[in-house]
């Protein structure tokens, strides 16, 4: 898998006739935080003259485009989104990956129709909008909780807000000092353009906002995805990091999970229901931004259908938490 710092994943599903004996026409491009294929059109001619099937015409958005850039973690269900969109509406919808903060910045430079974020905009971006004279839309697609894992020899059950603070930070860093063996402990964290990294830091690190000096070690591994989060925790002994719920399925038995404690309240596993109910300390919401002075009828269609039943069902079934 390519780890390059701009996820780019262009996906064109065209859906043709089947009476015309016209077969799916896909290809494959992977980019760093993905694990699925998404179908490639490079060829504008071919992709001309599947528009001017019978098929086609007759789909609401076929001459139509979009752009969705942004979030790693939402990069496989948005490309879901857009497979399911395209096949009931036409029209051909971009992925981009590169993380929250750069999807952000595409808004404000507008150079991408809608912002996948799994952090809320902050205070400057909202600044800089009104600036440019953008109208942003906060829409809160899904729910996230963020998943301590471990490697598989390490079988501590609980860890508290503290100490997973004191770990990230480097002044925890032997596993002794929280209940495991006598080892050094491999901490591996999001980059710095990860809107998860960034929850992470203010939520955990920082104790929600609380101590803003505070800051992950620099012996920490900055890592650009959740898949490679997870691969790292999975092939290393000694090691802790943290991923998004949808993407705690494909880990599989090959790390152990942590439950987390906040203060004096008893340790919780992640899980739908803990996350859907906040009950589960680590816990977010996760947004689709939009300029309202650019919008069009595509990407106020595409934003229906991601709060729709069918959208919401997709979001689940990819191993996030539904908002109805």
């Amino acid at each position: 898998m390519s780890k390059i710092r701009k996820s780019i994943i262009s996906i064109a599903v065209i859906s043709l006739s089947v009476l015309l004996g016209i077969g799916l026409l896909a290809g494959c491009s992977t980019a760093a935080g993905t694990s699925t294929a998404a179908a490639d059109m490079t060829s504008s001619t071919a992709i001309s003259e599947i528009l001017k099937t019978e098929d086609q015409s007759a789909k609401k958005f076929t001459d139509e485009t979009l752009i969705l850039t942004g979030s790693t973690t939402l990069l496989e269900v948005a490309q879901k989104w857009a497979e399911s969109f395209m096949n009931a509406n036409g029209g051909l919808i971009t992925v981009n990956g590169g993380g929250s903060g750069e999807g952000i910045a595409a808004l404000l430079n507008k150079t991408t129709d809608l912002a996948n974020a799994s952090r809320s905009m902050k205070d400057e971006e909202l600044s800089a909008a009104k600036e440019s004279g953008i109208e942003i839309k906060e829409n809160i697609v899904l729910f996230d909780g963020i998943c301590v894992i471990t490697s598989k020899n390490i079988e501590i059950k609980e860890l508290s807000i503290d100490q997973l603070a004191d770990i990230f930070m480097g002044k925890i860093t032997n596993w002794k000092e929280v209940g495991g063996p006598d080892a050094a402990i491999i901490a591996a964290a999001r980059d710095s353009n990860s809107g998860t990294g960034e929850y992470f830091l203010e939520r955990v690190i920082q104790r929600n906002k609380t101590e803003k000096d505070n800051d992950y070690s620099e012996l920490c591994l900055r890592l650009q995805s959740n898949s490679d989060v997870a691969n790292q925790i999975s092939q290393n002994e000694n090691s802790i990091g943290y991923i998004g719920i949808g993407y705690l399925k494909s880990t599989g038995d090959s790390v152990n999970l942590v439950a987390v404690k906040d203060g004096d309240n008893a340790a919780i596993t992640p899980s739908v229901e803990t996350v859907a109910d906040k009950s589960y300390p680590i816990s977010r919401d996760l947004y689709i931004y939009e300029d309202l002075n650019s919008a069009t009828k595509i990407s106020a269609s595409f934003m229906e259908f991601v709060l729709s039943s069918e959208g919401q069902d997709i979001g689940t079934e990819a191993g996030f938490v539904g908002i109805k």
